[in-house]
């Protein structure tokens, strides 16, 4: 059955029960999404590279080896993935894709634009180093009362100011306050704070890299009250009760439960 939660997994109970409950509890196989295989062979190259550069073994002119590193982290995924549902993007298109994001961007966060190479646009994020190891992949768990199994994450990176971060690719740029609508931060904060690390002013900062025609960075911070966190707490209470009941009803009829969009739609009828 079930023996942890993430923040993904809630998320996905969320968007869609019935989906979730045949891929969580009814382990239906199901095809990778090209989406997700890029951002995770993204996440691993720049998360390497900037681990190289804390540890001195990489610098802001390193561009060919951030390119080597994106080139063996997609292969790497390629070789772990056999069943990708390729019908809308190609490997060869993602793989050019990958490669001119990690060449160079346009940065936007607080003041003007600037235009820079990605590689010495990573080297300025800098990670927290604890007992000489950067503080990347920090995994985390958050346990909620009433709710028996722990929720586990991952954090991408923990800066030297000690905020937490995660690294996102978007297929276009983040507006207004989605980062303050994302449950992802609050997860993070509150298992933070009950491991004794909480974070000053419950800051926690989005890297969203976009697949643009010309690549974007955006640094957006948001922040997380105590009330926040009471919410997180309830929310899953309440979400464990609904897979304890057996609770999985199908996303109603539309975009979001289209075979386009849901791979498990088949089994309940257009209704996934």
């Amino acid at each position: 059955m079930i023996d942890h939660l993430s923040y993904s997994s809630i998320n996905a109970y969320h968007y869609c029960a019935r989906s979730w409950r045949y891929h969580y509890i009814d382990k239906v196989p199901a095809p990778t999404a090209p989406a997700l295989i890029f951002g995770g062979a993204f996440h691993n190259a720049i998360e390497a590279f900037i681990e190289a550069c804390a540890l001195g073994k990489a610098c802001a002119e390193d561009t060919p080896a951030l390119l080597k590193l994106w080139s063996d982290r997609w292969q790497e995924k390629l070789d772990r993935e056999r069943d990708i549902d390729w019908s809308n993007d190609g490997p060869d298109e993602l793989a050019a894709l990958g490669a001119k994001m990690l060449s160079k961007l346009t940065v936007t966060a607080n003041g003007p634009k600037r235009e820079m190479a990605t590689a010495e646009f990573l080297s300025q994020i800098v990670p927290c180093v604890t007992d000489g190891k950067p503080e990347i992949e920090r995994r985390i768990e958050l346990h909620v009362p009433g709710v028996p199994v722990p929720i586990i994450g991952y954090i991408d990176i923990i800066t030297a100011d000690g905020v937490p971060c995660d690294f996102k690719t978007a297929s276009r740029s983040w507006y207004g306050d989605k980062a303050d609508g994302e449950m992802q931060p609050t997860f993070y904060l509150a298992a933070l704070a009950q491991a004794g690390e909480p974070v000053p002013d419950g800051k926690f900062r989005y890297y969203v890299f976009t697949k643009t025609k010309s690549p974007k960075a955006q640094i957006i911070e948001t922040s997380r009250t105590a009330s926040d966190m009471f919410w997180l707490f309830e929310m899953v209470q309440e979400t464990w009760k609904s897979i304890e009941a057996g609770s999985f009803p199908p996303n109603p009829p539309g975009w979001k439960g289209s075979g386009n969009f849901c791979h498990y739609c088949p089994f309940c009828g257009g209704r996934g």
